[in-house]
């Protein structure tokens, strides 16, 4: 059943089980049956239950016990939650399933905040894998390399003086290559710079070991071997997986390059993909653009599939923190040579391409991190809106670090959702060290302005932005709800301070922007987001309810059951 007809079910679907839970008889016997819970429902007309009925594929029925017991036939699988949560599934509207690491195939540096530690890490994985001609990492912290930020070739020779090696940080901007892999791509000193990146130089001129952002990136990563075409779906296979076992039912891939999208495509072909995805299709600077919106639209068209669709476009605005690559209002507060930052698609080109892709129904989605990127991505909305008039795309600002005041109630007005990452918004090496060099003291005060937003009527979104950081909702409805470290400890054990507070979020702010928010983003409000009767049964049981959960102990919860679409894809009980 393609999501279309999907959406024809539920209006016949719901006027059956109400008429039948209004006489108290079942219209049927339904497939599975929750009792005995704490359903919260994030539907306005009933907010709490205790049982929940799923026939096939969609709810049937959402209320007390003694009616759902109706329901129960020789078939039924009858499941006593014991007072345990169940929630709609949650939705990641912004991550990166396919390129989290793989130990069969990456080096993972995620999580070590000492450089010696990453040192060893790197050491072993050449050791354990004397065969691979390049070591290819991920997740390396800047915080390991304090005051910094910035490790460099001479420290990677000294560790893998054989072997060329390239291995990208945590937030994805930045790789860091060592001798041979520079030599390999021919970097020396005569290097230039190319667009919207930067070649990292010691004080000699010479390359010292530090790319920044993709085009950067772009000079090395082509010559390393590539993936085969299964290892790229097994990795993606196992993201997803380790997806299912947290809870998650839908996903926004944030960065659907070709070769992910195959991934994708292969594993829905073959009814491997249980996940819902939308897929957003890169745009490139360097590229044309009457070009890329006809690749778009043929792309749209060759993807779509049984939980697949690619009706989403993304567009770079500028970069990160450790690269200086974010476009602000005002200039840096560290370095007078960066200014205020360049936008990698300038203003008027960034006008005429929104435009297009909103006429074209393209959903947009904008990375910018820098208010000034922000402002430039409003603008051309604004743009769109004037010229093509008011269209239900429901576009997307990802990440959103810094926004002008100015700018928040815009949001509302041009009808842009705010995309965000919960997990960003505590007191790590980002935002204590890095931030308050880059914007100064006054800056910083407004770093990620959930609150502000919701308070002017904005719609919010959590996206993990994973492997950047952690992927768990239940550890991003704790750090929404205290911008702290997951238990108020950060990496090295030591308790944590909450991060601009002003700012924190309310559990059901949160909860509905893991759920109902993100069903809207991705154009499924009607069909699930909410335990309602007809919606699709996409649903998490939980082994506790969070609302009386301390707020430090919500990432100690655990899933212990993931249904999508009426099937039950994680059992914690079920080895």
């Amino acid at each position: 059943m393609s999501w279309c007809q999907q959406r024809r079910v539920p209006v016949v679907v719901s006027l059956f089980a109400l008429f039948y839970a209004a006489t108290g008889a079942a219209a049927e016997f339904g497939d599975l049956v929750l009792l005995n819970g704490s359903v919260y429902t994030v539907d306005a007309a009933r907010s709490w239950a205790s049982a929940v009925v799923v026939n096939g594929d969609h709810i049937s029925y959402v209320g007390d016990d003694a009616t759902a017991q109706t329901f129960i036939g020789p078939g039924t699988r009858v499941i006593d939650l014991q007072q345990r949560m169940v929630l709609p599934g949650f939705q990641d509207s912004h991550s990166h399933p396919a390129e989290v690491p793989n130990p069969a195939t990456t080096l993972d540096l995620h999580g070590l905040v000492e450089r010696e530690q990453v040192f060893e890490r790197i050491r072993q994985y050449a050791q354990q894998h004397p065969e691979k001609p390049w070591i290819v990492g991920d997740g390396w912290d800047e915080a390991a390399f304090l005051p910094d930020g910035q490790p460099t070739r001479e420290m990677l020779d000294a560790v893998l003086p054989d072997r060329p090696s390239y291995l990208t940080n945590n937030s994805g901007h930045e790789a860091w290559v060592n001798s041979r892999a520079l030599a390999a791509a021919h970097i020396t000193a005569e290097t230039p710079d190319p667009p919207n990146g930067r070649i990292a130089r010691d004080a000699r001129g010479q390359a010292s070991g530090g790319l920044h952002e993709d085009s950067a990136m772009a000079l090395v990563y082509p010559l390393i071997p590539p993936l085969s075409e299964e290892e790229r779906e097994q990795n993606l296979a196992a993201g997803l997986q380790e997806m299912s076992r947290l809870g998650i039912t839908a996903v926004v891939d944030a960065m659907a390059t070709p070769e992910v999208a195959r991934s994708f495509q292969a594993l829905d072909q073959r009814g491997a993909l249980e996940t819902r995805t939308e897929l957003c299709l890169p745009h490139s600077p360097e590229a044309d653009d009457d070009v890329q919106i006809r690749s778009f639209v043929a792309q749209r068209k060759a993807l779509a599939g049984r939980r697949l669709r690619a009706g989403c476009v993304k567009i770079f605005l500028d970069g990160a923190y450790a690269s200086h690559t974010l476009v602000l209002m005002e200039p840096y507060s560290d370095d007078a040579q960066f200014g205020k930052g360049k936008l990698f698609v300038e203003q008027e080109r960034l006008n005429r391409l929104v435009t297009r892709l909103d006429a074209a129904d393209f959903q947009v989605h904008v990375h910018a991190q820098g208010d000034g990127a922000v402002q430039a991505a409003l603008n051309a909305f604004a743009v769109a809106r004037s010229v093509n008039g008011v269209r239900d795309n429901r576009h997307t600002i990802a990440h959103l670090c810094l926004i002008d005041p100015a700018d928040i109630a815009r949001f509302r007005s041009l009808g842009v959702i705010a995309n965000m990452s919960p997990l960003w918004s505590l007191s790590d090496a980002w935002e204590t060290v890095f931030a308050p060099r880059l914007f100064g003291p006054e800056r910083v005060k407004r770093l990620f302005s959930s609150r502000t937003l919701l308070q002017a009527g904005v719609m919010l979104v959590w996206g993990s932005d994973w492997p950047v950081t952690g992927v768990s909702p239940l550890d991003g409805l704790e750090t929404a709800i205290t911008h702290r470290y997951p238990g108020g400890r950060d990496l090295n054990g030591k308790e944590d301070s909450s991060l601009n507070p002003h700012e924190r979020v309310s559990l059901e702010q949160a909860i509905v922007a893991y759920t109902s928010a993100g069903a809207f983003l991705m154009h499924e409000d009607a069909s699930r987001g909410s335990l309602s009767i007809g919606k699709m049964a996409d649903l998490v049981v939980i082994d506790r309810n969070l609302f009386d959960t301390a707020a430090l102990d919500i990432h100690s919860a655990q899933v212990d059951m993931t249904v999508i679409a009426g099937k039950v894809i994680f059992d914690r009980t079920r080895k």
